[in-house]
């Protein structure tokens, strides 16, 4: 048997790699590969990339590898790195002397009418710096079946992230083909963009690590996951342009220890809304970008004013361009394009219109003659005819079909294009990603005329017999320095972690809140809201907590009609209402986005339990049917378990560092004032009436004390033992009393201003907390009919105040950096 498996072993090594993986193929029942597909979507999902925040999936990954043999990869690597160095050197020439309109070899109109050339960028890039430092080169087969590209990308490279996820996940799923077939790895060349980035300017003060930074847009899009997934595998910070600020002629990032000079950034952000001062004033680009890099203060790949390749502007010139600057012949041909400004080649184009694509360079639109309405069709035929010289036609590839595989069609064919990413320095030799994004679609036309987030996606093997290495993390032996610095923590990062904090928290108490409402008022009869008098009234407070929790204040007449069942009945169905800003939902999605904003500081663990609470929303009853409360109780069970295994999860994985600290200060800060609002409902705001027995238990229950009470006081309910209990006793994890310790002591331990000797505003703040508790006298906080006395009134009133302050104090010192934009204004 021994013998028998050995030879099995050793012919299948003597394979062709195409046909080990077609024997393996074969070997494989269709059930087998459709748990393999399933694993491969879910191991997407739970990187969290293929998904926007409310669960619309937008990426799926196909089971079967688009393979490229050597001798191809050879050729198309050659064509990518020559074409890299060519659109680098126009560039140099159109942002500089621009002796190729002086000699004719690109008219001038096309270039100082198109849309994205940016005067505010001539001579931006140093003459020694290439202006293409990463290309995005699309590909698809021509007729006669051999590569030709359609399109450049420089702008915003998308894919590059995808393509690393992509083989992380077949990696995952499906090992045993996957380390079967000899293939080239991605790990060398992310190394290689690592050491570009690292480099920056040039200019960085000795001794210190050069910062750098992906810049990316607010939008929580797959787009936006792409971006976090590439930062957090580069171990480079994720940014925004509220991040950062211009100031001494350099960019500097706000974090919660000051600002930090940025030496390198991977931009992908639109051109002209990079910088609000130069380029679009309208947009939230960084005032100052483009002056940090003319002063070469910071290194930018592909800085604003690349994207004049992506307007296809150079495709009809790039062959004679080719031999002028290179003195070669261009490796990897371009699909036929034509500039539409010369009479016989725009009626040759218009008389096979169906075959082009036609992009305008003033306004940057692109249309497909073939989709278009014939009155469509005749309005573009007048705008050619009128103004032929701003118009470029491209000619569409017939591409070629690869074998796929999905769960409704099983084995089939489908068109796919390539996008390959080369990368070009002044310190490094160009490199090729060895791998590329594929896209499949029934439909050819589609895959040259859209590039959207929603597609099928293939993982390519270039075929090699050599081993790669195959991860950033590598063994070394050099001496190595310890350390325990955690890296840098950025405002923005520190204030999404305050707010996951405060929101993960918010949810807790809400779902608890509620979890003992509904039984409530549905005991007594369901379908006419029949509850007793007692009842209701103990879950009005609940209620007007809950209406309260997520920052929606409603007036005192709002609260007092909820005395009506009616009114009762409509609070709590916004509570549960996907849409209401104050429901219960809505505290959920806030979660979510801000634990998606800063999704490279969790764990996977993390982000699996991230994903079976978001898909709590999909459970959601809508309506709600109030013939069925369990149904209700049992999704507020889920998500209370979920969320309460979030903060366990990020507490055992989460070194003690300044990022664990701002989240843990979020949820105490919040669990203080929310247990303050529920004390105010529950015994301040009905004045004249006893807090009830069972509404004293339903708040112990909800805030899992009423265990320590039992063995406190036995079955005895008194509201000075609870007030005690829930506010003064700072040995109880669940009282206001315990928060302002944490508090108190977290804040000890936050970043302070140089040398500063006297407390910071925070530390007064957490101060008085302690002590406003500490001076409580508990016997004057209730009289003897057991009614809140005006001082529980006041006490309540003044530690809601304060936290509040609390708040926008941690908000200004370390989120906004006020002081420091203070100094940037009259700068």
């Amino acid at each position: 048997m021994h013998d028998q498996s050995f030879n099995e072993q050793q012919l299948w090594a003597e394979l062709p790699q195409w046909q080990q993986l077609q024997l393996w193929w074969q070997q494989q029942s269709e059930s087998q590969l459709l748990q393999l597909h399933t694993e491969l979507q879910h191991q997407l999902r739970e990187n969290g990339a293929t998904f926007d925040p409310w669960l619309e999936q937008q990426r799926q990954l196909d089971l079967m590898p688009w393979l490229v043999s050597d001798s191809e990869w050879q050729q198309l690597q050659a064509g990518v790195k020559q074409r890299q160095l060519l659109l680098s050197m126009i560039l140099q020439d159109l942002y500089g002397p621009q002796q190729l309109i002086q000699q004719g070899l690109l008219p001038a109109e096309l270039i100082f009418q198109n849309k994205n050339y940016l005067l505010p960028c001539h001579q931006l890039v140093p003459t020694h710096q290439q202006w293409l430092s990463l290309l995005a080169v699309d590909i698809g087969r021509d007729s006669k079946g051999q590569f030709c590209v359609y399109a450049d990308q420089s702008q915003m490279p998308a894919g590059l992230g995808f393509v690393l996820e992509h083989r992380l996940a077949f990696n995952h799923c499906i090992g045993e083909l996957n380390h079967s077939i000899g293939k080239s790895q991605l790990a060398g060349f992310f190394r290689k963009l690592q050491l570009v980035f690292a480099q920056g300017t040039g200019h960085t003060a000795e001794g210190r690590r050069p910062l750098c930074g992906l810049l990316t847009h607010g939008k929580r899009d797959a787009a936006y996951f792409e971006h976090a997934f590439l930062a957090n595998y580069l171990d480079i910070a994720l940014m925004h342009s509220a991040d950062l600020m211009f100031k001494d002629g350099a960019l500097w990032l706000k974090t919660v220890t000051g600002l930090q000079q940025v030496d390198s950034l991977m931009r992908y952000l639109p051109d002209a809304r990079c910088d609000a001062l130069e380029l679009d004033p309208d947009s939230t680009g960084t005032a100052g970008l483009l002056q940090s890099i003319r002063q070469q203060q910071l290194f930018c790949a592909n800085p604003p004013g690349a994207a004049l390749v992506d307007s296809a502007v150079l495709l009809p010139f790039l062959p004679q361009l080719c031999r002028v600057l290179l003195n070669e012949e261009l490796q990897l041909p371009g699909t036929a394009a034509i500039w539409c400004g010369e009479p016989d080649l725009l009626q040759q184009v218009l008389s096979d219109a169906m075959q082009y694509r036609f992009h305008r360079v003033d306004t940057g639109q692109s249309w497909l003659w073939a989709q278009l309405e014939p009155l469509q069709q005749q309005q573009l035929q007048q705008q050619l005819q009128a103004e032929p010289r701003l118009f470029i036609a491209i000619y569409l590839l017939p591409l070629s079909t690869v074998p796929c595989w999905n769960a409704t069609q099983g084995e089939h064919q489908q068109y796919g294009v390539l996008r390959l990413f080369g990368l070009l320095s002044e310190q490094h030799s160009p490199a090729v990603m060895p791998g590329a994004l594929a896209r499949i679609s029934p439909d050819p036309l589609y895959l040259q005329h859209h590039y959207s987030m929603g597609f099928v996606a293939k993982d390519v093997w270039v075929l090699a017999d050599q081993d790669h290495a195959v991860s950033l993390l590598q063994n070394t032996q050099k001496r190595i320095l310890l350390s325990r610095h955690s890296g840098l923590l950025p405002s923005r990062v520190a204030d999404h972690l305050f707010w996951l904090g405060r929101y993960n928290e918010r949810l807790n108490l809400v779902c608890r809140a509620l979890r003992y409402t509904v039984p409530l008022l549905t005991s007594a009869g369901v379908s006419s809201f029949q509850a007793s008098t007692s009842q209701q009234q103990d879950s009005r407070a609940l209620v007007r907590f809950c209406l309260q929790a997520n920052g929606t204040l409603p007036d005192s007449a709002a609260l007092s009609s909820l005395q009506q069942t009616s009114a009762l009945q409509q609070a709590l169905s916004e509570l549960f209402s996907l849409q209401h800003p104050a429901g219960l939902a809505q505290v959920l999605k806030n979660l979510l986005f801000n634990a998606q904003s800063v999704r490279e500081y969790f764990s996977e663990d993390t982000w699996y339990v991230l994903d079976k609470l978001q898909l709590a929303l999909t459970q959601w009853p809508n309506p709600l049917n109030w013939q069925q409360p369990q149904q209700m109780v049992r999704l507020l069970d889920e998500v209370i378990l979920l969320q309460t295994a979030i903060y366990g999860l990020n507490n055992e994985t989460m070194s003690r560092t300044q990022t664990l600290r701002f989240m843990d200060l979020g949820q105490h800060l919040e669990r203080a004032l929310q247990s303050v609002t529920l004390l105010q409902e529950v015994f301040v705001f009905d004045q004249g009436r006893n807090c009830s027995a069972s509404l004293m238990e339903s708040v112990l229950r909800m805030t899992d004390t009423l265990m320590t009470y039992r063995r406190r006081y036995k079955t005895e309910l008194h509201p000075l033992a609870v007030i005690d209990l829930l506010l003064l006793d700072d040995s109880t994890p669940r009282s206001v009393g315990y928060q302002c310790a944490r508090l108190a002591s977290q804040i000890q331990q936050l970043p302070k201003p140089g040398a500063a000797v006297v407390l910071s505003r925070e530390q007064k703040l957490a101060v008085e907390l302690v002590s406003l508790l500490q001076l409580a006298e508990p016997e004057q906080l209730f009289d003897d009919q057991l009614q809140a006395t005006p001082e529980l009134r006041l006490l309540l009133q003044q530690l809601h105040t304060v936290l509040r302050q609390l708040s926008d104090s941690i908000t200004l010192s370390y989120f906004s950096h006020a002081e420091a934009g203070k100094s940037w204004q009259s700068f």
